[in-house]
């Protein structure tokens, strides 16, 4: 994690996460509100939905409803399979249930549990859920991805004269080249006071690109800025390890949130020493109690193979499951895996659909990638250059130091048949990725199209 101060402009690689500071908004949580409500119907739906991932506390619950007949009909037999599978999986005051309700089953019906039992046991779940941990490293296939030379940014002037602080949590693409592209705030707190700082960072920092046999490959990573007030040193973060300690103790004691503020200290604290396959294990522990951000991190983390097996089966599963909860980023990770089979169509319909919601929702990645289709689609019907300028033009304000949102807004231009106005954008796009120290020959190469009056169509935001 990067922190910035307003003295000494100081930037430290370290991630400050203040124990119980993540927010509680599992379903888990949801769960157990509606059921206090007396709200059983809602439980039993959660309940169930989270059960059926392997969350032992949602099993318990589930078993308990079942027994006593609250939101559903009333069955031992699936109270016992469901207090059953919740004992398995660490629940221990569900051996008490199991012990008041088995002598009332008869034969048929502990077939019955154990055949449900078995359809849920650990191994289907592994099978069609769980991540095959790496031991002791980030990924299987290849060397992450370094920092070289980071960009220490500006504390914004409005912060600072208010005396703001905060964190943001930005993921981006690393490309061979090593200079970032696509910078995508996956969190603010507070919102609207240091993500324009931080995309300047990302955008104007240099990187040792991942590589696979020693060929540098496209990588996408993730990290933290944490903005302070104050001279920023390492006795700021003296009781850091006795924090990381009482986060643990919470989070093994099963709180969601500090499960979650676990994998994030374990996958963005280097001091720690430990490496992505640890956060693991606590990102699948909140996304199985329902947390949509959790879910996306065990999606993309599946599907890119870091810190666990590859598995893009498994990855779109959890995805699916944060998207189908409207988390804005799987939505656009799992458009943005769509389409990399640019000649099926079902495949960039299913795509389309999850950006247009992301983008309803009101997420700038998404909008920016429905730009740059509706600019340069290779498929015909998918071309709407009007509706690329109008999605793009409101995205200057946060992408202006970006050569992918000029690259997009000429290539609309060109599509509409302005190709003063397209070969005047990518002028700009040019010139903003000089200053980055870009490759340039693409960029150079749909400029001389423009020049002489041709579109460019294809995909504006590939960079591999």
């Amino acid at each position: 994690m990067r922190t910035v101060a307003i003295r000494g402009s100081v930037l430290v690689w370290i991630l400050f996460v203040a124990v119980g500071a993540a927010p509680a908004w599992a379903d888990l949580y949801s769960a157990e509100q509606a059921y206090k409500k007396s709200d059983f119907k809602s439980a039993f739906l959660q309940f169930k939905e989270l059960a059926e991932l392997g969350q032992p506390t949602a099993q318990y619950g589930l078993a308990v409803m079942y027994v006593r007949g609250e939101g559903t009909n009333q069955s031992y037999t699936y109270g016992h399979a469901w207090a059953s599978l919740a004992l398995a999986g660490g629940q221990k005051q569900a051996a008490d249930l199991i012990a008041q309700i088995e002598p009332n089953l008869t034969p048929a019906s502990l077939r019955i549990s154990a055949e449900i039992q078995a359809q849920f046991s650990r191994d289907k779940l592994d099978a069609r859920l769980m991540p095959h941990l790496l031991k002791g490293r980030d990924y299987a296939d290849r060397d992450p991805v370094r920092p070289l030379k980071p960009f220490i940014p500006e504390y914004p002037a409005e912060a600072q004269r208010r005396g703001i602080q905060g964190e943001v949590y930005v993921e981006f693409i690393v490309p061979p080249d090593g200079h970032p592209r696509l910078p995508r705030i996956l969190y603010a707190i507070p919102s609207g006071q240091f993500e324009d700082a931080v995309r300047e960072s990302v955008l104007r920092s240099t990187y040792l690109p991942a590589r696979i046999n020693g060929q540098p490959v496209s990588t996408t990573v993730s990290t933290f800025y944490n903005f302070k007030i104050k001279n920023v040193n390492i006795q700021d973060y003296g009781d850091l390890a006795s924090r990381v300690r009482a986060t643990e103790a919470k989070a093994e004691a099963g709180d969601v949130s500090a499960q979650m503020t676990l994998g994030m200290m374990i996958a963005g604290l280097p001091q720690l020493n430990r490496t992505y396959d640890q956060a693991v294990p606590w990102f699948l522990k909140a996304a199985q109690a329902g947390v949509p951000y959790a879910q996306y991190q065990l999606g993309t983390g599946l599907m890119s193979g870091h810190g666990c097996q590859c598995d893009t089966t498994k990855g779109e599963v959890w995805l699916q499951k944060a998207a189908q909860a409207d988390q804005a980023d799987a939505q656009v990770t799992l458009a943005e895996y769509l389409l990399r089979d640019a000649s099926n169509r079902d495949a960039v319909n299913g795509a389309m659909v999850w950006l247009e919601r992301a983008a309803k929702n009101g997420n700038s990645a998404a909008k920016l990638r429905l730009s740059a289709i509706y600019a340069a689609s290779p498929l015909p019907d998918l071309r709407n250059p009007s509706k690329a300028m109008t999605l793009s033009e409101k995205l200057e304000p946060e992408y202006r130091r970006d050569p992918s949102y000029w690259e997009t807004r000429a290539a609309a231009n060109a599509a509409g048949g302005d190709f003063e106005a397209a070969a005047r954008m990518q002028s700009k796009a040019l010139d903003v990725a000089k200053k980055l120290d870009w490759d340039l020959a693409k960029l150079q190469q749909r400029q001389s199209l423009y020049s002489s009056k041709q579109a460019w169509t294809g995909d504006l935001l590939s960079f591999d």
